[in-house]
This record gives C-alpha cells, structure tokens and sequence, in this order.
C-alpha cells in the first residue's frame, strides 16, 4: 500500500513538472532581452573578403534551422547550394567534426537583393560550436569562410512543441489608427482581425510574425510582413494570420527610438532579435519557429504539413 501511494505521488509530481514546463499561459515576462539592439553574429572576413553573417543565433539542443548570409567582395553570394561542416568545440577533445558535406540551400529573398543559406541540424552538445562553408568561386576554387555560435541548454524564445504563449495583442477595432498597430505601411486588415490570443483559441492553424517593418535594418531582417500577407491572400480560408510590432507604441516611434516602448508580447514570448515568425497548429502548439527572415516557401511548406 504504501508503495503504491509513493508510485502515485511521484506520477503526480512528474506531471505537474510537465504541465508547469509547458503551460504557455504561465507567462515569464522579461525586462533584461533587447530585441531592438540585437545585432547578428558576424565571422571573420578572410584573405579573399568572404564572410558568414549568422541569422539564427537562439540555438539549444536538438533540431533547429541554421540560417546564415554569405558575403563576398562582390557582394551577397548566391550560388544555389554551398557545402559546409559542423564541429563542435569540446572542453576536453577539442574541435570534433560532426558532420562534413551538409547542403545548405540559398534562399532568395523578395526583389532579388540578397538571400539566406539554410539547413537542419540536431544539435547534441552544449556549448560553442563552429561553421565552415565551403564557398564555390570563379575557375572550379572554393574559398572557406566560418563562424561560431554557442548551442545552450535551452533557447529564449519559445521552442517547436511548446504550447503558444496566447498573448493579447491589438487588432483593427482596437485601436482608433492604423498606425498604432505597426511601425510600416502595410495595414492588410487580415493581419489584424484576431488578437493572437483568439486566434489560437479558433483552433486553426496560426502564422504569427513579430517584426518592425520600419526598422528592419541589419543584413537577416527582410520583408517578412510582405510575406506574410502573400500568404494570407493563399490561405485566408484556412488559416490564421497574426502580425504584432516590436514595439507597444509604433506610432510615436518613427524617427525617434527613445520613446520606444517593446510590445508586451515581444516579453511574453522571450524573443531576443527583432524579427520572428512562428506556426501553430490547431491545438495552440508551436510547430515551427524561423528567427530572421523566412520566405514564402520556407513558410508554406511548414503550413502546409498541418492540412
């Protein structure tokens, strides 16, 4: 008997750890991320003036999306495939291969002026780890480029399989001007119909961005409210789409930083860069999280698992 009682209280405390790690309307605020200064990870420019600028820096343990831009003296580099090699920075061992001849995929951006490599990768150590891209150039050479990053125990931002923080963000009939909902001149009514909180609450799939159009200004920020309202044309029927500002107050902010005041739910949902788009399926969990600028494809292909 009583060790069916012990059985039964450890179930319960198990559970309870689980549902408290889970439960997005337990929402942590949090005063100490600055996504408006947050600056992307740049590698050291070689001989020949290659570099790798990193999108996605909020990386922990398992599989994630690598984004990165690769610069050459001529500009961006956008040759359809790049090979590159992992490796792991170990305490003890030193620098261990993981894994060599991985392809990352160039991804356009709108209007053709710059794009991201992208890849998959399931990450099983902690701590700094190291990119090698092997960058085609003229006559059959290739030139390395490489940056580093860290792999943390867990990421800030909410991540794929956790429940959506149900944040109640503004809408069109919430607010007495347009401009109070966004920093940008896009004002697609779709994008505002639902606060993201309802919007879960419909149980259908969401697509939700948190970006500042007007001030989307480092070199892995894009047009991602443009994107989203592209979609939102294709699967309106079907599909929830929520854009929030990075900013509380955008129609005080142009021009003028200081009176900046970040959104509420940039806090709740611990975003430390400034622009992310996330999709939830039609039980409020995250099934996708893209940091930096995702294109239109990236993010259909992900919706679209949910149909």
């Amino acid at each position: 008997m009583v060790k069916r009682q012990v059985i039964a209280v450890i179930i319960v405390i198990l559970t309870l750890g689980i549902y408290s790690c889970t439960m997005a309307d337990e929402v942590e605020y949090s005063e100490d991320l600055k996504p408006n200064f947050h600056q992307p990870i740049k590698g050291p420019i070689n001989e020949q003036g290659y570099r790798l600028i990193l999108a996605t820096d909020d990386l922990s343990l398992g599989t994630h999306r690598i984004g990165f831009l690769a610069l050459g003296e001529t500009g961006v580099v956008n040759v359809p495939i790049i090979e590159v090699a992992l490796y792991h920075l170990s305490p003890d061992s030193g620098l261990i291969e993981l894994k060599a001849g991985i392809e990352a995929s160039y991804k356009e951006w709108p209007y053709g002026s710059r794009g991201l490599y992208t890849l998959q990768f399931d990450f099983i150590n902690q701590g700094k780890h190291l990119l090698i891209a092997n960058i085609p150039v003229e006559n059959g050479f290739v030139e390395n480029a490489e940056i580093s990053f860290n792999i943390n125990a867990q990421t800030a931002a909410p991540e794929v399989g956790q429940l959506a923080v149900k944040s109640d963000t503004k809408t069109y009939k919430s607010v007495d001007n347009p401009s109070q909902l966004t920093t940008g001149s896009n004002y697609d009514q779709d994008l505002y119909k639902y606060t993201l909180a309802e919007a879960v609450k419909r149980k259908n799939p969401v697509v939700v961005v948190f970006a500042s159009p007007a001030f989307c200004i480092n070199a892995v920020c894009g047009p991602q409210v443009e994107t989203l309202s592209l979609l939102a044309d294709k699967f309106a029927s079907k599909v929830d789409f929520i854009h929030v500002d990075l900013y509380e107050n955008p129609e005080k902010v142009q021009g003028d930083l200081s009176t900046a005041v970040i959104s509420k739910a940039v806090k709740e949902w611990r975003l430390p860069s400034n622009e992310w788009t996330f999709i939830i399926n039609g039980k409020g969990v995250i099934t996708a999280r893209f940091q930096g600028f995702a294109t239109f494809d990236e993010l259909e292909a992900e919706l679209i698992k949910l149909f």
